[in-house]
């Protein structure tokens, strides 16, 4: 609100215009109008207050629960997406990059795509095994199901469009750029070149090739990207690792192993940590004797 015995029309165009002014009002102005006044102030920041928190705690949620579908549904893709939230989430801090969330976001979401493939096809890439050409297909095709699955979603059409872009070679910034448009080209490079190097280490390529076929295989990349990605160091768990028994297992604990099927189907990928939804699909999976009694977890410590 603005306060002034200035009354020329032009003054209140650029007050408005440059200051985000929500009311304009002259000198002399009697106490009735300011109380009025002030009264609409709080009552439109409240609303754009809760307005946002709104938006974000829908956001919050709608990961959440994606997340947990993809855990659910693809346990390889899910422990894949689990490492490169952590490559991106660490790049992210370390160049202290405006909305981080945004990043983040983009990185958990980046394997949702793969939730309509068959699990084999997943698990043959992971493991750098080769695909039939329809495979193929299926699997490049996997970050655009993933756009269509998120644009729709309030304040998620630039993440979409980051994960749609994760495997194309984005030439660096322009100055000509908006600033979605920046967001949503670092951010595809980010997770890109997070998936790069994590494909490279499962391959078991050391870390010392990795970053050499890194360079390679993204050119042009920011050199503070690569350090990023390269500097972090792999996940210790907090505990030392024991078997436990389905029944004996809780919320937080974090496997150790691949759970399969006795049939060799993955039902779980090592790294992978207990939710509610995993709990209960192992307890389903243990009652139909379809997998061991028991489980190799550990737990992080508390600080």
């Amino acid at each position: 609100m603005m306060l002034t015995g200035m009354s020329e029309l032009q003054t209140a165009i650029d007050a408005a215009n440059e200051g985000n002014i929500f009311r304009f009002l002259s000198k002399p102005s009697n106490k009735d109008t300011l109380v009025e006044v002030l009264t609409e102030d709080l009552a439109q920041h409240r609303l754009i207050c809760a307005e946002k928190e709104l938006l974000e705690n829908t956001l919050r949620g709608t990961v959440y629960v994606l997340t947990e579908v993809l855990s659910v549904v693809s346990p390889a893709a899910f422990s894949r997406t689990m490492r490169i939230r952590r490559y991106v989430q660490h790049v992210v801090t370390r160049l202290a990059l405006g909305s981080p969330w945004k990043f983040e976001v983009a990185a958990m979401m980046s394997q949702l795509g793969c939730v309509t493939l068959d699990p084999d096809t997943i698990e043959t890439v992971y493991a750098g095994g080769q695909l039939s050409s329809e495979e193929e297909a299926q699997y490049i095709n996997h970050p655009r199901v993933a756009e269509d699955l998120l644009k729709n979603i309030p304040r998620m059409e630039p993440i979409a469009r980051m994960i749609a872009h994760q495997y194309e070679d984005f030439p660096p910034a322009r100055d000509s750029d908006t600033p979605d448009t920046a967001d949503v080209r670092l951010g595809a490079r980010l997770i890109r070149a997070a998936l790069t190097f994590d494909s490279l280490l499962r391959k078991g390529h050391s870390r010392v090739e990795a970053v050499h076929y890194l360079s390679k295989a993204c050119p042009g990349l920011d050199k503070k990207i690569v350090e990023g990605v390269i500097e972090l160091e792999p996940e210790i768990s907090g505990e030392i690792a024991r078997p436990r028994l389905i029944a004996a297992l809780t919320t937080g604990m974090m496997l150790d192993q691949d759970v399969r099927t006795k049939k060799g189907a993955l039902v779980a990928a090592k790294g992978q940590e207990i939710a509610a939804p995993l709990l209960l699909k192992l307890h389903n999976f243990k009652g139909k004797h379809a997998i061991a009694d028991e489980v190799t977890v550990s737990q992080p410590k508390v600080a």
